[in-house]
């Protein structure tokens, strides 16, 4: 139910927003800040250009939200906006740049959520040595499925849909193929590991 509360609450921000209320723009920001800058990261791999892409986004929000149409969608209608944005900086970059481009560091881009100090340091050690491994496999991904894998942390199958504007089954069929392939390959690394 909160999800619906959610929507409707992010269309009448926009309504907010075109009649004057600055505060309802700061609001929108405030709330998709954290999940549409990881994606954006995931995507570009660069925290400059992210943060740059993040911006454009939401200037173009405040631009052209009279154009945005109330149908309880915008989650899906901003990371659209950002995927686009990404596109078009890879365009303009004339930067061959796939999804399946990493970086030197190798996992600079892992959002950090182990801050609770409370956790016991060994399994500190495993959690982040897991998250590592799940990083590892879903960089592997072919690029359709690696954005779906990013997605879905951020997104219902629905939403994700409306993003990427592919039908509902094929996008489950995807997240599924994601899903699966991800398994393969962190069995056979576990395997490797297990034979040294």
């Amino acid at each position: 139910m909160d999800s619906i509360k959610d929507i409707q609450n992010d269309d009448s921000l926009v309504a907010s927003f075109c009649d004057g209320n600055n505060q309802a723009f700061e609001e929108l920001v405030m709330r998709y800040k954290n999940s549409l800058y990881q994606y954006i990261l995931s995507l570009v791999k660069d925290e400059s250009v992210a943060e740059d892409v993040f911006q454009e986004v939401f200037i173009s929000l405040f631009k052209h939200a009279k154009t945005y149409q109330a149908q309880g969608k915008f989650k899906a209608w901003l990371f659209l906006a950002a995927r686009n944005k990404v596109l078009n900086y890879w365009r303009d970059h004339k930067n061959n740049t796939s999804l399946d481009q990493t970086d030197d560091d190798g996992n600079a881009y892992l959002q950090d959520t182990l801050s609770d100090n409370s956790r016991p340091v060994l399994d500190e050690l495993n959690w982040r040595e897991l998250q590592e491994t799940v990083r590892q496999a879903i960089e592997q991904l072919p690029p359709r499925q690696k954005e779906m894998m990013y997605l879905r942390q951020y997104m219902s199958f629905q939403e994700i849909a409306d993003t990427v504007q592919r039908p509902l089954g094929t996008v489950l069929a995807d997240c599924h193929r994601a899903v699966k392939k991800v398994r393969q390959l962190i069995a056979q690394q576990t395997a490797q590991e297990e034979m040294l």
